[in-house]
């Protein structure tokens, strides 16, 4: 990949240059890897802390004993960004990729023959200023379920997303820009890539974590500036009819941030002034918390 660094293990080459990922690396054998993506503003890292927690909390539910430190890592991030940023002036996408490592095949542990490995992929972002929020996003209630959370944990973020990838595939099949998924229960969950909010008569509406769902970093702070600013907030379960009839709809994440969402299966929406606050609010925050770092 051309505008892109791979850092592999402390190595740092090109994405075109990158080629040297074991084919008994677990993660290509098994999908047996975590990750985490984080960004810059203003070539700072933001949430990277938060991130780098969450990833532990990943690791703990898939019984993966990390050999690198939270500080190494970290540092190996910043020095990836930094060799990036000295040829593109552009922020960047980080994304860390945990393997459980090389071995035999077989799932047993005894088949490994070195500790954790670590991939870092750098490459450039979209200024948030440049996103088309007229257009919004458009999704599609798709047939396929969220990973029930006794099967595999959606809380743990890790490598194997077939789960995702399979609903997206669905929903751009059928002329939409990605997916959202409900549980065994018809209950929404998540989309495949974000957390979802809707909006109705000023209060703001999400589903609870245990209904098999990624705890969101960016939901995180949204919920925090929710409250703040003494918005009404409720976490409680929902069927795809309450999305219908909602005001506002919107997602979250660390790279789509907080964006509307223009239609839900036949349903067209509005980009909505509450919406709209949230997003500036979110931004105003980003960039000063980035300030202080």
């Amino acid at each position: 990949m051309e505008n892109t660094l791979v850092n592999s293990n402390g190595t740092i080459t090109s994405g075109l240059d990158a080629n040297n990922v074991s084919v008994f690396d677990r993660s290509f054998v098994y999908g047996d890897s975590l990750y985490e993506v984080f960004r810059t503003y203003d070539g700072r890292p933001f949430g990277m802390h938060e991130h780098f927690e969450r990833l532990w909390v990943s690791a703990a539910l898939c019984k993966m004993k990390l050999s690198q430190t939270q500080d190494h890592l970290k540092a190996e991030c910043i020095k990836t960004i930094k060799e990036f940023r000295e040829k593109n002036k552009s922020d960047v996408y980080c994304r860390i990729i945990m393997s459980r490592g090389v071995g035999k095949i077989g799932f047993g542990l005894k088949n490994l023959t070195t500790p954790t490995h670590y991939y870092i992929i750098v490459q450039s972002v979209d200024d948030f200023k440049s996103a088309p929020i007229e257009k919004g996003i458009r999704l599609q209630v798709v047939g396929r379920l969220r990973n029930d959370p006794r099967a595999l944990d959606p809380a743990m973020k890790s490598g194997n997303y077939l789960n995702s990838l399979l609903a997206y595939l669905e929903a751009q099949e059928d002329g939409f820009d990605d997916a959202l998924m409900c549980n065994h229960q018809g209950f929404l969950t998540e989309g495949t890539t974000f957390n979802l909010f809707y909006i109705k008569r000023g209060i703001v509406v999400t589903s609870p974590l245990p209904l098999g769902m990624l705890d969101g970093i960016t939901r995180r702070l949204l919920i925090q500036f929710l409250a703040e600013k003494n918005i009404p907030f409720v976490e409680t379960p929902f069927k795809k009819e309450k999305l219908y009839s909602a005001d506002e709809v919107f997602i979250t994440s660390s790279l789509k941030e907080v964006y509307p969402v223009t239609q839900i299966d036949r349903h067209k929406k509005k980009p909505g002034s509450l919406t709209l606050k949230l997003r500036e609010i979110f931004h105003e925050r980003v960039l000063a918390q980035c300030l202080k770092n």
